[in-house]
């Protein structure tokens, strides 16, 4: 590898404490992170990758990957926060370096630089690679299945990769990972891979033997519906709305990018529009392009769109905008070069790009740096008392209808909610017509509201307003 080639590699490295400084001090929430983190836990229990479950139920919201992957990470660092969060965070870290590549390989380094650059400094983007999600594991994969797709072009060999990458994406997320097709599709009119049937062949039974087994343990264990509930799930169908093509900046989808991407949001908006004319001249922006509308169709025609959803479209608006701006310090470099010569024009120009985007960047980064959590130390209360319940033999309640999937995690045990089995009068009831011993997280002023006499039970441990009761005979 080339000093070229490690320079810009280099660069990026120096954002990799953005991911994974103090990912473990602080506790899961609900509902997503502890839910997530819980069905990873159930894997290691059940010992089976394929059938996911969450408190006793099955769990077919997403594929299993993501959550294979966050269970390999507790075989190594435990089961903890750190843990559950550190595959999200690698994959996000290695988004950013992928898309250097897609850009070095469609445009120039400069390019590639700047889309990175972009990225990691999209709060959005960055705060979910914190977390104990999956978004920014299946970006990795969906941008890995572009670059991919990209190499294949010169060597056939990078098909079996491309079908890999695919096969990770939607075992990740499932349908959103075929939002990649256009640009695949565009790039391979554009230059053909010279591919052997034999090739293409066994990229596709790759592609069927990473996602059939799952496909099949599950309708097996689910029946039929459970490929209905898959497409319910990817599609949101049902939930299709017409967009107000007038007033698309108005639109949730727009309000959503512009506070995910901050103050990139409007050189996205104007390089996606200014580049259109130049799209024949450089047809590899048709890739891009072919990605970016597929993606914004699914989501402004869908009203139950979410922030998190938008994360796709980041990097390859940060593609248009580092390109955008690299043809503008091109342009007038030539001018000044005409009138005064200087040396090393296009290394000056590609280290001005990067300069520029390494500032904005980091001042970005800076205005944001409270709301991804980069300094939290916070322990919940609720985290701390469910702890408390690890390991023993009475059944655990909870009495909240919310906070269910970080006492399940925290606890590492079943948790029912008396809500529903004591609709009318929940902790009166419950202590006293249920049968005992048992377990109970709820908080100190509904025990004091409802006049609840501390003789009834044991206080196991309190923390921050909630606390653990023991309830005896």
């Amino acid at each position: 590898m080339t000093k070229k080639n490690i320079l810009p590699l280099l660069l990026l490295f120096l954002f990799l404490p953005l991911f994974l400084y103090n990912l473990g001090t602080f506790s899961l929430i609900d509902f997503d992170e502890a839910w997530y983190a819980e069905i990873a836990r159930q894997i290691l229990v059940t010992k089976n990758p394929l059938v996911l479950t969450f408190n006793n139920k099955p769990f077919e919201e997403h594929p299993p990957l993501g959550f294979i992957l966050m269970a390999i990470s507790y075989l190594f660092f435990g089961t903890n926060e750190f843990a559950a969060r550190l595959p999200e965070a690698l994959g996000g870290f290695g988004a950013i370096i992928i898309i250097y590549l897609i850009g070095k390989n469609l445009f120039n380094r400069a390019v590639g630089i700047a889309a990175g650059l972009v990225l990691v400094s999209c709060v959005w983007f960055v705060f979910r690679a914190r977390s104990a999600n999956l978004d920014t594991m299946f970006l990795f994969f969906y941008l890995a299945t572009f670059y991919s797709a990209i190499k294949a072009q010169y060597n056939p060999k990078w098909l079996l990769l491309t079908a890999l990458s695919f096969s990770a994406a939607l075992l990740t997320k499932t349908i959103i990972g075929v939002t990649i097709f256009p640009g695949i599709v565009v790039l391979w009119l554009l230059k053909k891979p010279h591919a052997s049937i034999k090739q293409i062949a066994a990229a596709l039974l790759l592609i069927a033997a990473s996602f059939v087994p799952w496909l099949l343990a599950n309708t097996a264990d689910s029946g039929p519906d459970f490929v209905n509930h898959l497409l319910e799930v990817g599609l949101r169908t049902g939930k299709q709305v017409t967009p107000n093509w007038a007033e698309l900046h108005k639109s949730i989808t727009a309000q959503y990018l512009h506070f995910g991407m901050r103050k990139w949001y409007y050189p996205g908006i104007i390089s996606l529009v200014a580049l259109i004319p130049f799209v024949w001249r450089e047809k590899k922006l048709l890739s891009i392009y072919a990605i970016l509308l597929t993606l914004f169709a699914g989501f402004l025609t869908n009203e139950k769109t979410e922030i998190w959803h938008l994360i796709p479209l980041y990097p390859f608006l940060g593609l248009l905008i580092g390109f955008t701006f690299f043809q503008m310090v091109n342009f007038i470099s030539k001018i000044i070069h005409k009138a005064i010569r200087f040396p090393h024009r296009s290394t000056v120009v590609a280290l001005g790009v990067t300069g520029f985007f390494l500032v904005a960047s980091l001042y970005q980064i800076n205005l944001f740096k409270h709301e991804i959590k980069l300094f939290d130390r916070e322990i919940g209360g609720l985290p701390f008392v469910s702890k408390a319940a690890q390991n023993r033999p009475e059944p655990l309640f909870l009495d909240n209808d919310y906070f269910l999937p970080g006492t399940v995690f925290y606890a590492q045990k079943s948790v029912e909610m008396i809500r529903s089995m004591y609709p009318m009068h929940p902790l009166p009831d419950m202590i006293e017509k249920h049968p005992k011993p048992f377990l109970l997280l709820t908080q100190q002023w509904k025990l004091d509201t409802d006049e609840i006499e501390p003789e009834k039970y044991e206080l196991l441990s309190e923390h921050a307003g909630y606390v653990l009761i023991k309830v005896d005979e």
